[in-house]
């Protein structure tokens, strides 16, 4: 059984690829210019994607001409939107494989606990009279779920605008883009990582001899390899005990190569291992960092010394009341700025992390 390593650098190429094969991809991006009721009439622009290379938006006129009128403000915005666009496209969203995506502009702000539900149905065979046996609407028994609004806004300045310094403007644009995208892998990620786990949804290191026995010596005499495949293989084992079985390992990707290679065939001082089953999707996740003024902003990717085996969708939901919408307003003048461009979005999770997930502690041998 092949197993799917979703990266960041992995999911680029993957989607250069998918894209080129395509062709020209055109697709509408929404946005807000002039009515201020959001997001009931948002504008549109359109993103084109050419042989997977998206096409850029150049400006025929300086940026001060531009923002004098109506019509040039309006391209001024829609340039904006497709460099959020473009910075959206280097960091891919690597938590699709364990959420489910519910999207709805009616969602309530909070959602009680029990809202994630599915049907449970069993057949049974009938004896004559006996009363058919009825299927129910079971929750998961997650935490309450609530839609948060994400925000954040750059502006042009009068110095912008005069000496034209287009390519400041592009920079800020495509972080924006790069920003809003961290930020969804950090909220949908971030529970099953840094979530403190019960004793039963933890499964300890294990070490094993090169004959894949286990040690008396600890790390000591233990094979790094057959070590590491043995704790993959009882944390499998006990996640299935718990009928919550995982088919998706979040690990760090410095982790990559050694996880890989031990859940494939092996070959070791003579003795043949089969690959172990049941993994198939392994996401590794180094979180994020950038610097605004003088401060740090960082998300925490996975800890190296751990890997979460997580049973995906039924109960990781991706609720988006609505997704990310630009929009520019007046400038400051108090401050010298021309423009102000907001993004916000009404998004939330949901993630059931005791019935779905097993924290895996990996040997160490440093």
């Amino acid at each position: 059984m092949s197993i799917k390593v979703i990266s960041v650098e992995s999911m680029r190429q993957e989607r250069r690829q998918a894209l080129r094969a395509a062709g020209t991809v055109e697709t509408q991006v929404p946005y807000l210019y002039g009515d201020r009721r959001f997001p009931t009439h948002p504008n549109f622009v359109q993103k084109r994607i050419v042989n997977g290379e998206m096409e850029l938006y150049d400006l025929a006129r300086p940026v001060g001409e531009m923002i004098t009128t109506a019509a040039g403000r309006k391209e001024l915005l829609e340039k904006v939107v497709l460099d959020v666009e473009l910075g959206r496209e280097q960091v891919p969203l690597l938590y699709t494989p364990i959420y489910d995506r519910l999207e709805d502009p009616n969602f309530p702000e909070v959602f009680d606990a029990p809202w994630a539900q599915y049907g449970v149905v069993i057949f049974f065979s009938h004896m004559e009279g006996e009363e058919v046996k009825f299927g129910h609407i079971q929750a998961e028994q997650g935490p309450t779920a609530r839609i948060v609004t994400y925000a954040a806004g750059f502006e042009f300045t009068e110095k912008m605008v005069l000496f034209n310094q287009t390519f400041s403007m592009e920079e800020l644009e495509r972080s924006f883009g790069e920003a809003y995208n961290a930020l969804l892998n950090h909220i949908h990620l971030s529970p099953i990582i840094t979530h403190t786990y019960a004793a039963g949804n933890k499964t300890a290191a294990k070490y094993v001899t090169a004959e894949g026995k286990p040690t008396t010596g600890g790390a000591g005499d233990a094979h790094p390899l057959l070590s590491l495949r043995e704790t993959l293989s009882v944390g499998l084992e006990d996640a299935a005990v718990k009928k919550r079985p995982g088919n998706v390992l979040i690990i760090a990707s410095a982790n990559q190569r050694k996880v890989t290679d031990s859940l494939a065939q092996l070959h070791v001082r003579g003795t043949d291992f089969e690959p172990v089953g049941g993994i198939d999707t392994i996401i590794a996740y180094d979180g994020w960092s950038t610097k605004v003024g003088k401060k740090e902003y960082e998300y925490a990717g996975a800890d190296a010394g751990k890997a979460w085996l997580v049973r995906p969708k039924r109960g990781f939901k991706e609720l988006v009341k609505y997704d990310l919408m630009i929009d520019a307003g007046d400038g400051d003048l108090s401050r010298l700025v021309e423009t102000q461009v907001v993004g916000r979005a009404y998004r939330g999770t949901y993630a059931a992390l005791a019935e779905n997930v097993q924290e895996i502690t990996l040997p160490s041998f440093s």
